[in-house]
């Protein structure tokens, strides 16, 4: 469904019913990386996924993008679907939105789960985010898909030729100039006071994560005053798609045990 959200028509799913949990995609994804999470979180919650703007099915805004953006995106959707407060689930780029929506609206948030957390991109990684943007507005997603693919998964998940082909299809689905924009916000992130989020977090990463490797959800779990670690063996970035049934197990019993 999409529906009017601020100055764009974001594309949302609701399924299910009780507490509320909001899924939010990273950086080349869209709402369909959640889909084995949904299929197993909508049946004891109230679930809602939605495309980050400039992704999916999302609008394109030609602006530049920010995290802030991004989190009173995040918040407009809420409110049009009347929910005070829920669990945020994020991955990647997505988890800096969540970590910063948590310092902008803690009432709003009941606990956070973090999956290939981020603090903020290194000086390198600013500068290859960068340089990311201006290839893609200028050759389109071709020139980084198959990159993508050999530096975000496992070893072992790359045995898996259909799965690999599906996310090389999600990624070159990519509008380009949204692509983009999402490096550039991405490549200017900066990371929040961690101290200050009070509720329960769960942090899960892969043991190969090579973007946002495990020293980063260490840091972060050392930065959390109330955090959880949980580190995926044969697993790289995209552990929603890589490990779907550990991640959901992770996911139910943090939440039920809140």
């Amino acid at each position: 469904m999409r529906k009017q959200i601020r100055d764009i028509q974001i594309n949302v799913e609701v399924k299910g019913s009780g507490d509320t949990v909001v899924f939010v995609h990273g950086l080349g994804g869209d709402l369909n990386i959640w889909h084995s999470q949904v299929n197993t979180c909508s049946r004891h919650f109230k679930t809602v996924t939605y495309d980050l703007r400039g992704s999916g099915r999302t609008d394109v805004s030609h602006p530049d993008y920010s995290i802030d953006l991004f989190v009173e995106d995040l918040k407009a959707l809420l409110d049009s679907e009347s929910i005070e407060s829920a669990h945020i689930i994020a991955h990647s780029m997505g988890t800096l939105i969540a970590e910063h929506f948590a310092i902008a609206y803690p009432e709003v948030v009941k606990s956070l789960t973090l999956v290939g957390g981020f603090t903020e991109p290194p000086e390198g990684a600013r500068k290859a985010l960068a340089d990311r943007s201006t290839l893609v507005r200028e050759n389109g997603m071709e020139v980084i898909a198959d990159t993508i693919l050999e530096g975000g998964f496992s070893n072992y998940s790359k045995t898996n030729l259909a799965v690999m082909g599906l996310v090389r299809s999600l990624l070159l689905t990519n509008d380009a100039e949204g692509y983009a924009a999402s490096c550039r916000a991405l490549a200017e992130a900066k990371a929040i006071s961690h101290q200050e989020v009070e509720v329960p977090v769960q942090l899960i990463v892969g043991e190969e994560d090579k973007t946002t490797p495990l020293s980063m959800s260490k840091a972060l779990y050392n930065n959390f005053p109330n955090a959880d670690l949980v580190v995926l063996s044969n697993c790289g970035h995209w552990a929603t798609i890589e490990k779907p049934n550990e991640v959901n197990t992770a996911i139910l019993e943090f939440i039920n045990r809140i």
